[in-house]
C-alpha cells in the first residue's frame, strides 16, 4: 500500500471541507472511505452544503452479515448499482465518490456487467410488454401486484409500473398497443401520479443476473466447488429454474466470470481513509473469517447445510486490499492537531464541544441549560 499522507485536523464536519479543497487540487475522481454508513450519509450532508456543484455519490456495504440467509435491502443494492454504473460514464461536474471499509473489501460485479445493460424508453417510443418484462426479470426486477420497493414492477394491461434502480419513485408507462403514450413518476402508497417524464433509462436492479449465461455459470461453478450431492440445494434449485432465492447475492462471485473491486471502475482517483478505518477494517476481516468458519460447520439436524464461498472470493484480504490503495494518493484523516515534528499536513479544523442533550458532553449534566452552555463557549470563541 502507498504510504498514506497524514492529514491531521480532519475532525467530522471540516473534513467535508478538506474534501472540496483536494477536490479542487486534484483531476481525478476523488473517493472517501468513512467508518460505517452514519459517517458516510453525514458526511454526504455536509458536502450538499460544502459543494452544491458537486455530483456525491455514494456506495454503501450490504446491510446484513457476512455469508447470511437473507438479501441486501432493495433499495440499498439499487444505490450501489446506480453508483456502479454511473461511474462508467463521463462526470458532467466535479465527483466525490463516499463509501465505507465494508463495502470497499468486498468485491463487486465487473464492469462489463453493467456496460450497455440498459433499456432506454422514450415518449412515443414503442416497447413490447413481454420484452420489456423478460428484460427487467433477467436484471434484477421482481413482479408485484403493487408496485412499493426499488425492484418491483407490474403490468396491467397497457399500464406498466415500475421501480427502477437509481430513482426515488417508482415510474407509470402509458402504453398505447405498443407505443408509449406518457412516462410520469408515481407515489406508491396513493398511486397518483405526479412528475412527467421524456425518458427513462432501466439498469439492473441486482447484483446478481439470471440471464441463461449466468445461470449456466452458476450451475457449473457451485457443482465444481461443493459437489454433485450439492444439487438438491434449494439455492441451486431456484436459480436453475430461474427464479430468485433469499440470501443468493452470497454466492454473486459464481454469476459473473470474474469480480473487482470499486477503484477498478476508475481510471485515475485520490483516496483519503477516515480515521480509524485500521480498526474497522481489522474488525471487518476477523468477522468474516469467523462467520466463514461457523458457517461451513455441520449442519444441525432437519437444517439445510449452508455451503459458503471461500472467502477470497467475494472479499479481499489484507494483501489485496494493500494492492489496491497502492494506485494512486493516499490520505489518512485524523480530528487531533499535528504534534510537534510529526509527519504529514495540518488541516486546519479542531474537534468542538458536543452538545449532548441536558449539557455539554464535557462536563454538563441533568439541569444545565444546554443555551446557556453554548453561549459561553461562542463568546470564548470571539
Amino acid at each position: 500500500m502507498t504510504e498514506a499522507i497524514q492529514v491531521w485536523g480532519a475532525p467530522e464536519g471540516w473534513d467535508a471541507f478538506l474534501l472540496a479543497r483536494r477536490r479542487a487540487e486534484f483531476p481525478g475522481a476523488i473517493v472517501h472511505v468513512a467508518r460505517d454508513d452514519a459517517r458516510m450519509a453525514r458526511l454526504a450532508e455536509a458536502l450538499a452544503f460544502v459543494m452544491p456543484e458537486a455530483e456525491v455519490l455514494r456506495f454503501p456495504a450490504w446491510d446484513c452479515l457476512p455469508y447470511d440467509r437473507v438479501s441486501p435491502n432493495p433499495a440499498l443494492i439499487s444505490e450501489r448499482i446506480a453508483t456502479l454504473a454511473r461511474l462508467l460514464e463521463k462526470p458532467d461536474r466535479p465527483r466525490i465518490i463516499l463509501t465505507t471499509v465494508n463495502a470497499l473489501v468486498q468485491r463487486v460485479p465487473p464492469r462489463s456487467a453493467f456496460a450497455g445493460a440498459s433499456m432506454d424508453l422514450r415518449v412515443n417510443g414503442t416497447v413490447q410488454p413481454e420484452k420489456l418484462a423478460q428484460f427487467v426479470e433477467s436484471h434484477g426486477y421482481g413482479r408485484a401486484g403493487t408496485v412499493m420497493e426499488p425492484g418491483e414492477y407490474a403490468i396491467r394491461g397497457g399500464i406498466i409500473d415500475i421501480f427502477p434502480a437509481g430513482e426515488a419513485d417508482p415510474v407509470r408507462l402509458d402504453l398505447f398497443g405498443d407505443t408509449i403514450e406518457s412516462i410520469r413518476t408515481f407515489d406508491p402508497t396513493t398511486q397518483r401520479s405526479a412528475e412527467k417524464r421524456q425518458r427513462l433509462s432501466l439498469r439492473p436492479v441486482s447484483e446478481v443476473p439470471l440471464d441463461k449465461e449466468s445461470i449456466a455459470r452458476f450451475r457449473t461453478g457451485w457443482r465444481d466447488l461443493f459437489g454433485q450431492a450439492a444439487a438438491e440445494d434449494p439455492i441451486y434449485h431456484s436459480v436453475s429454474e430461474g427464479r430468485r432465492h433469499p440470501g443468493m447475492e452470497h454466492w454473486v462471485p459464481l454469476f459473473h466470470p470474474t469480480m473487482e473491486n470499486l477503484l477498478d471502475y476508475l481510471s485515475e482517483a485520490s483516496v483519503s481513509l477516515d480515521h480509524q478505518v485500521e480498526e474497522v477494517l481489522k474488525a471487518r476481516l476477523e468477522m468474516i473469517a469467523d462467520h466463514f468458519e461457523s458457517r461451513r460447520g455441520v449442519a444441525r439436524d432437519g437444517e439445510v447445510p449452508y455451503r459458503p464461498l471461500p472467502s477470497g472470493r467475494l472479499y479481499l484480504d489484507r494483501a489485496e486490499w494493500d494492492e489496491m490503495l497502492s494506485f494512486g494518493p493516499l490520505l489518512a484523516f485524523s480530528p487531533f492537531g499535528k504534534p510537534d515534528g510529526a509527519p504529514g499536513v495540518e488541516g486546519g479544523g479542531r474537534p468542538g464541544p458536543v452538545f449532548a442533550q441536558g449539557g455539554l458532553s464535557s462536563g454538563g449534566g441533568p439541569g444545565i441549560n444546554v443555551f446557556d452552555q453554548l453561549r459561553g463557549q461562542v463568546e470564548r470563541w470571539s
